[in-house]
């Protein structure tokens, strides 16, 4: 179940930074060809830009778990033993896990506030609540990448990060 959730949340974060990227690019460019071609800016692409930056970076982070790219001092590993460094990727993976669920309960806090106040963006005049979603989503993704490290470290095994094509 995990890791069929694990494989849905990969197709979600790869489509969503995908479509956002290609949207802040795209905006960005027809901006900059409305102010300098035309003499005439558009007055909500820098919001819509921002946004979808501040998106990204969430998303980023739960990206981040799956590839193990979050800063670690994996030092510490070498001077610890074997069964050391084991309980230490535990308490690492449990922190991890606390982390994200604190997200996903004060991001959901800040979306249901935000919503009910009715809060509208200056420029674009949609409801902030959705940019502040992106915020319990990540944590969402977070908690199920953690608890993938978790049932692989609770099976015995080493967990092994997706590998970027770049890298590979």
């Amino acid at each position: 179940m995990v890791n069929a959730l694990n494989k849905a949340i990969d197709w979600i974060e790869n489509v969503m930074m995908v479509a956002l990227m290609f949207m802040a690019t795209i905006v960005a460019i027809i901006q900059v060809v409305a102010r300098y071609v035309f003499n005439n800016s558009l007055y909500w692409s820098e919001e819509l830009i921002i946004y979808s930056l501040i998106s990204m970076s969430f998303l980023a982070a739960s990206m981040g778990v799956r590839y193990a790219a979050h800063i670690s001092v994996e030092a510490l590993y070498a001077f610890a033993g074997p069964r050391l460094t084991r309980v230490l990727k535990y308490v690492a993976a449990i922190l991890g896990v606390i982390f994200a669920a604190t997200l996903v309960y004060y991001g959901s806090r800040l979306f249901i506030n935000t919503s009910n106040m009715g809060q509208l963006s200056p420029a674009m005049q949609i409801p902030v609540a959705y940019i502040y979603l992106s915020i319990p989503i990540s944590g969402f993704f977070m908690v199920c990448r953690y608890l993938l490290i978790l049932k692989t470290l609770l099976a015995g095994r080493e967990y092994e990060p997706l590998v970027t094509t770049a890298s590979a």
